[in-house]
């Protein structure tokens, strides 16, 4: 928890929710110390001098005050806006989705510096994109996402077979998303009772999965995206975030940047 009566700190807001009549509560993810949760007062009112500061995507700097039972912002400093961000649908429907990712999987005062530094590649990525189509914009998002749990200690295995840790070979080897990883297909007949839900998976969609994992954003503006492939990427990757993200998120991967 904070000490200090009156701290600054650096970070991006994540999400508000009105408060009372015309109070605000905010969620920012700093760099110092976390997710922070705090309450604007009158920040639900039409000519609050601090809302429009918080209310436009940037990172900020934050004056709080630490009140009897949570921190209350007193000053607001735009430092850097990611206004580009929101230039055009699909762009502002990544934004918005990520920051709600980001929001869900970071627990308060809990400091996670790659969580912050993923989060500020991506907004700044956007900003330099331009648009995209929704299949592409909803692969970018998948991507995020586990780039997310990788940060967040959820990193799947897919070199190593799960069980004997040896390399996979190309063909033999099955997904199991409650376990993270692929298991290799002889460790699957020699026990097939502890891996009985272990499902098919393609080499051309592992490769697919790998390469969102490991490459930058920027690089994954380039390649193809065939129909089939794409679509058993996200039954992966939603298989793996159902098993282990902190919630379950209110829209799929797949349908979360639809724009029509």
């Amino acid at each position: 928890m904070l000490m200090s009566t009156i701290f600054h700190t650096t970070g991006i807001i994540l999400s508000r929710r009105d408060f009372r009549e015309v109070d605000r509560w905010y969620s920012v993810l700093t760099k110092e110390h976390g997710k922070i949760e705090f309450l604007a007062r009158g920040g639900h009112k039409t000519l609050a001098k601090l809302t429009p500061h918080l209310e436009t995507i940037a990172e900020v700097e934050l004056l709080l005050v630490q009140g009897r039972h949570y921190p209350i912002v007193a000053g607001v400093e735009r430092r850097q806006s990611y206004a580009a961000a929101t230039a055009n649908l699909p762009s502002l429907l990544l934004t918005q989705n990520a920051l709600a990712l980001v929001d869900e999987a970071t627990k308060t005062y809990e400091r996670d510096p790659a969580a912050y530094q993923l989060l500020s590649d991506w907004l700044n990525f956007l900003c330099a994109t331009p648009a995209m189509s929704d299949e592409r914009a909803g692969f970018l998002l998948g991507s995020f996402m586990l780039k997310l749990m990788d940060v967040s200690g959820y990193r799947p295995q897919f070199q190593e077979c799960l069980s004997c840790q040896r390399e996979i070979e190309p063909g033999r080897y099955l997904w199991q998303a409650l376990k993270g990883g692929v298991v290799c297909r002889p460790c699957v007949d020699g026990s097939q009772e502890q891996w009985f839900a272990a499902r098919s998976i393609e080499d051309e969609t592992l490769k697919l999965v790998r390469f969102a994992l490991d490459e930058p954003f920027a690089h994954q503006i380039r390649p193809n995206l065939s129909g089939i492939h794409i679509q058993n990427f996200h039954e992966v990757l939603e298989s793996f975030v159902v098993s282990h993200f902190p919630t379950i998120p209110a829209v799929s991967m797949r349908t979360a940047c639809v724009t029509v």
